[in-house]
């Protein structure tokens, strides 16, 4: 049998210091944006939750998810995640492409229905331009809250590719940092030019969840406790199927906000934008 990978080892200890990060550094943003989302929830208000790439991964692990509860709204636009195929139809470089396309993030907010009392959370580890980035430029114009998860290393080392200038650090209310280090991958291997084995993910899905455990703290001392997704497969199955149609009731309930155009905020034109966020 031959022994452990040496360089399996180094990752463990990369995703233990991002993890060391995120837990050492970050509660109190993750507490200031549990507050934003615990008091819109309350109020029958929605966090709506975008990301593309692989930032999408975090907006599928706050909802729906076991251990998840409704008032999340992830947005989850394909042309932009679904690129699994790599080449052919779907391909990276699609995404690659369509994810630099200035305009591109209006159009995917103007399919929602943005109210008073909802927020915004925005994923990009990059933070430095592209879709994301636009969502939050766009959300700011609207006056709705923006809570960002990101690498504030990656935003140190890099520059906006956006015409704005800015950066999605630079843009959002609370910033929570995933803990990844500039440049993602973090195993050296001798003989290979090129890093492996990447760390946002990992801290991405840790601040979600954080974020996620501390909105339900929230709401539940309001007295207005989540109904949260459990996993039908433990315990009592038809007490499991039960809870799953409550929550399936209750996200009918509060998902309508998002199609409803009574009182909502019009999305505003790209002068607009410019003229709020002139190029740096």
């Amino acid at each position: 049998m031959s022994s452990p990978s040496p360089a399996a080892g180094r990752w463990f200890d990369a995703a233990r210091a991002v993890l060391d990060r995120v837990a050492d550094t970050q509660l109190p943003a993750i507490d200031a944006a549990a507050e934003l989302f615990a008091e819109s929830i309350a109020n029958d208000g929605l966090v709506h939750i975008f990301g593309s790439g692989h930032s999408r991964m975090g907006a599928e692990e706050m909802f729906p998810r076991i251990g998840s509860f409704p008032g999340f709204h992830p947005i989850v636009e394909l042309s932009l995640t679904n690129h699994v195929g790599t080449v052919g139809p779907n391909g990276l470089r699609q995404v690659l492409f369509l994810e630099k396309v200035e305009g591109f993030g209006r159009v995917i907010l103007q399919q929602v229905k943005v109210h008073p009392g909802d927020v915004f959370l925005i994923l990009s580890s990059s933070g430095s331009g592209g879709v994301p980035l636009e969502i939050a430029l766009y959300v700011k114009a609207m006056g709705v809250p923006v809570v960002a998860v990101t690498s504030l290393d990656s935003a140190r080392a890099s520059r906006s590719r956006h015409t704005s200038g800015r950066m999605l650090a630079d843009i959002a209310d609370v910033v929570i940092d995933n803990g990844s280090l500039s440049g993602d991958a973090a195993v050296e291997i001798p003989g290979l030019a090129e890093p492996v084995g990447p760390t946002s993910t990992i801290g991405a899905i840790a601040a979600i969840n954080a974020l996620k455990a501390a909105t339900a703290e929230k709401l539940t001392a309001r007295g207005a406790p989540p109904i949260v997704l459990s996993s039908h497969h433990a315990g009592d199955a038809h007490e499991g199927e039960a809870q799953l149609e409550r929550v399936y009731e209750d996200y009918f309930r509060r998902i309508l906000r998002a199609y409803d155009s009574r009182g909502a905020i019009e999305v505003p034109g790209p002068a607009a934008l410019e003229e709020l966020f002139p190029a740096r």
